[in-house]
Order: structure tokens, then C-alpha cells, then sequence
């Protein structure tokens, strides 16, 4: 047992399986969790993310290939968000790339390591091709022979908790660039749901001396704990490539409208012809948002989406938001009515027709976006929390 999974069953932490690997899912309650990552902190074990180190001159080339995304637009200390596709246009999964002045290491939430590595392996099979003169060396470094591991820090004010521990040059950290700290961590500032956001990488021991540390330093800015289930709401308000909500309905970047995360004219990678070809031919329906426009008991995944009284889509996946106070619905919809804000919409739940209306993603503008972490503060009284 790690030391982090030690802490957390001390912690009487409720646990679950995430990309093949166990991890909290619970740490505290439910809403003292969306309150942190949405008004303060949160700290989460994010040890179920695959960690692949592929190193060697020629490790940009096996890289590119794999993402759908231009990794030659970053440098060392340097990272990107991208979609890995199939052979057929389809979203596999998705990974950030991190760039070292040796090579590259791919970090994914979804796809296992071993499943990484078989596929960077399959493109090595026609290493020829693609100019590989020397073969990349590849290791899986969140298995127990490289103990591996990642926490993420996420809220508007977790630049703040994290500068008690590693000074000010978090405050500056780009957005997608990493420092490397003094306990021998790499320190990413990402962020998926429209958050300040930072994933801290490296050895599982140095991750729970780090985790004691924001725990206790972490009081006074009521930073909490938490497990990935706060994901279940906070991806829905603000929408990213999840499995567990889009593939039982899409995997199509066209249809989901993550169009964004393939660079189409790139010289090649994986399905790079098949989602140029789905771009070319349009989608017969679209991922939107939507919304009651009157009281609701609930939207749930396929409730069916109507106009007039006609089919016109399907429920993906339907939230209670607090932070909007209302339920928040994502819809596969054809796309002739696959607009924003849009009003004349039924969805068909359990409990009976419900009126609606289309409503942009994200869902919320966030609290992160309010506070800046050269003018504010959460606990200097002399300067504001916030913008408002």
C-alpha cells in the first residue's frame, strides 16, 4: 500500500476504482468538496493517472504521431493538452504532454499505461516512416517500480495555498508549463473545469509528504480534501472529454465539438485522414447545453429532447448545479436546432414533460476567473478576495 493510500484509509476515505486504479472518490462531503474546488481548495489524489516517460532525440516523433494536437509548439517545462484518436476519427482518449529537455512524458486520466505504450509500440512498427532513426526509450513510471504518482490542487485560491510551500514562482507559472520544486516534484498549472488548477508529479512519497503539508498549511484558506467524484458535477458545467459521460453516445470530436483539440493540419498522427473526412462531412448533430426554464425535479441520461412534440435529441448526461442553483443538462441534438440559447425545447423525464431551452457551455463563468493572484487575496485582509 502507498503512503498516500495509507493516508487515506487513516482518513476513513471512501475509495473507487478510476482508470484501473483505487483512489478516493470521497474524502469529505459531497458539497463541502464542490464548495472548495469552486470558492477556495481542494486537494485530490490523482493517482490513477497514467504517467509514460518516452525519452531519446527521436521521442518527438513517436509523440506527434500519437497526438492529435502539434506537440512541436512546446519547449522544456512546457505542456499541452491533446485528444488521442483512433484509426477511425474517433476520440480513444485524452493526455497532457510534458516536455523535458530529454524527451516527453504523457499523463492521462482514461487510457491505462500499458495501453499507452502498446500503442506508441505499434507506431514504432513503422519507425521508418516516420524518420525514427534511434528508438525512443519508454517507461511506464506509475507502476511500483517507479512509484509515481500525482495530486492535484484546484480552486481560485490554490495558487495561494501552493505559494505557502513553494514561494511566489507559482503565482507567475504559465498556464500548461511546470516547474520542477525543491522536494524533486514537477509542478504543472492545468485545469479542466475552468479553474486555477495545479497537478503536482513525482515520487508517491514526496506526494504524502506534500499532501500533510497543504493539509496543515492549508487551514486557514479552508482548503479541503477530496475525491474524484466532485468530477461528476464539474464536468458537466463545464464540459471535457470524459468516457464515462460521452461514450455510450459519441466518441466524434466533430459531434462533441472538441474540434479545437486537433491540430488538422498537422503532416500526420493517428486517424488524422478519418477525423478530416468526419470535419469534411459535418455532423448530423451536435453536443449542447441545456437548461429547464421552469421548475424541474430532475433531467436524466436519455430523457429524450423534443420540439413540438418531435424528437430532436438526447439527454447525455443531467447535474443538479449549485453553483447556478438549478439542473444543467448535455444534449446529442440535431444540429438545425444545435444552437445557444434557444428557447421552444421539451425534455421527456421520469417525472414529465419539462420546457427548456439550449444554453452555452461552459455552463459557469468561474470564480477563478475573478481573482488574480497579483491583486488578490484570501488571507491578507489588505487586499480582496476577489474582482467583485
Amino acid at each position: 500500500m502507498s503512503a498516500l493510500n495509507k493516508l487515506h484509509t487513516a482518513n476513513n476515505a471512501k475509495m473507487g476504482v478510476y482508470n484501473g486504479k483505487t483512489v478516493p472518490s470521497l474524502l469529505n462531503t459531497p458539497q463541502e468538496e464542490y464548495k472548495a474546488v469552486r470558492e477556495t481548495a481542494l486537494l485530490v489524489d490523482y493517482s490513477h493517472m497514467s504517467i509514460v516517460s518516452v525519452m531519446g532525440d527521436d521521442a518527438w516523433a513517436l509523440v506527434n504521431h500519437l497526438c492529435s494536437a502539434d506537440v512541436s509548439i512546446i519547449r522544456d517545462e512546457q505542456g499541452m493538452y491533446s485528444l488521442v484518436l483512433n484509426e477511425d476519427g474517433t476520440v480513444w482518449g485524452d493526455v497532457y504532454v510534458l516536455c523535458t529537455d530529454e524527451g516527453y512524458y504523457i499523463l492521462s486520466e482514461n487510457l491505462p499505461a500499458d495501453e499507452i505504450v502498446a500503442r506508441l509500440n505499434a507506431i514504432l512498427e513503422n519507425a521508418d516512416e516516420l524518420d525514427i532513426e534511434e528508438t525512443p526509450e519508454i517507461s511506464v513510471m506509475d507502476d511500483q517500480n517507479q512509484n509515481w504518482g500525482a495530486v492535484l490542487v484546484e480552486g481560485p485560491y490554490s495558487w495561494e495555498v501552493l505559494s505557502d510551500i513553494y514561494g511566489f514562482d507559482i503565482i507567475g507559472l504559465p498556464y500548461h508549463e511546470y516547474m520542477n520544486t525543491d522536494d524533486g516534484l514537477m509542478a504543472f498549472r492545468c485545469g479542466k473545469h475552468g479553474e486555477f488548477a495545479y497537478l503536482l508529479i513525482g515520487d508517491r512519497d514526496a506526494l504524502a509528504n506534500v499532501w500533510t503539508q497543504l493539509l496543515e498549511c492549508g487551514e486557514k484558506f479552508n482548503l479541503k480534501a477530496g475525491g474524484l467524484s466532485y468530477q461528476d458535477i464539474v464536468r458537466v458545467e463545464n464540459p471535457c472529454w470524459e468516457a464515462s459521460i460521452y461514450a455510450d453516445y459519441s466518441r466524434s470530436p466533430v459531434e462533441l465539438q472538441m474540434q479545437w483539440a486537433v491540430q488538422y493540419d498537422k503532416e500526420d498522427f493517428i486517424g488524422k485522414d478519418a477525423v478530416v473526412a468526419l470535419s469534411g462531412e459535418g455532423s448530423s448533430r451536435k453536443l449542447v447545453g441545456i437548461v429547464p426554464v421552469a421548475e424541474c425535479q430532475g433531467i436524466a441520461s436519455d430523457d429524450k429532447v423534443l420540439v413540438d412534440g418531435v424528437e430532436v435529441g438526447t439527454i447525455v448526461k443531467g447535474v443538479y448545479s449549485p453553483a447556478r442553483q438549478s439542473f444543467i443538462a448535455l444534449a446529442l441534438i440535431d444540429s438545425e436546432y444545435a444552437y445557444s440559447d434557444i428557447d421552444g425545447f421539451s425534455v421527456q423525464t421520469q417525472n414529465g414533460p419539462v420546457a427548456a431551452k439550449t444554453n452555452s457551455v461552459p455552463f459557469l463563468y468561474n470564480f477563478s476567473m475573478l481573482v488574480s493572484p497579483t491583486e488578490h487575496s484570501y488571507i491578507d485582509a489588505a487586499k480582496p478576495k476577489s474582482a467583485l
